[in-house]
């Protein structure tokens, strides 16, 4: 069977014993929104992973190593991964005005490559942090995979129906236990869009040291 995304599949199985580590890989989130009428009817996230995380993932997902995803190659990684994404309820959280919940729907997905990439976080050691916590399959503490010289990101698009059409809303996407590291990019923020922390979600690697989530707060005049 073909195995798409294992960085992000071991990311998402693997929860208790990482929380004292650095984050594994880094994802820089674009956060669009879809008006209809004067209101907000689905919300776009597009994931840029990290050049590291990226080169992992791609070989696997690219099987004819041309450096584009065909349609088939994206229906077998949707095949793959969606059905652990949708699990952690795509690591995100909406809210239209009352409670936060998780998206209800599975997203129209697609993916791409970044060829040279458009997102270089700072570099980061990828296994601080993990001591003996990690098993040795588990452990970031190894020999990365070789990097051409020109970088590239693995690019991930999700876009959410809201449950009705609304004028405010907010949207919230984070790992507690921080082996993805999600932040948005607010250079991107769209039009009435603003970017805070949310007040209760948080990553936490180093105990007593929270990372609170990014949260994208829309609302149309």
């Amino acid at each position: 069977m073909k195995i798409a995304g294992p960085v992000l599949a071991a990311s998402l199985a693997f929860v208790p014993l990482a929380a004292a580590a650095h984050p594994h890989l880094w994802i820089s989130q674009v956060v669009r929104v879809v008006t209809e009428n004067g209101a907000y009817t689905h919300v776009e996230i597009e994931w840029k992973f990290d050049p590291h995380a990226s080169e992992d993932e791609i070989p696997a997902i690219d099987e004819d190593n041309d450096g584009q995803f065909s349609e088939e190659e994206i229906r077998l990684l949707v095949r793959d991964m969606m059905p652990e994404l949708q699990k952690a309820g795509f690591l995100t959280w909406l809210n239209i005005g009352e409670k936060d919940f998780r998206p209800p729907e599975v997203p129209d997905f697609d993916a791409r490559i970044d060829n040279p990439a458009t997102f270089t976080p700072p570099e980061w050691d990828r296994g601080a942090g993990d001591g003996d916590r990690m098993p040795d399959n588990k452990s970031q503490a190894m020999s990365l995979p070789p990097r051409g010289e020109q970088e590239r990101n693995l690019v991930y698009t999700m876009r959410f129906e809201l449950p009705r059409p609304v004028t405010s809303f907010s949207i919230t996407t984070y790992q507690p236990d921080d082996e993805m590291r999600v932040e948005v990019d607010k250079e991107s923020l769209p039009a009435g869009c603003t970017l805070d922390k949310h007040p209760t979600y948080k990553s936490e690697f180093v105990p007593g040291q929270p990372v609170f989530a990014d949260r994208v707060t829309c609302r149309l005049p």
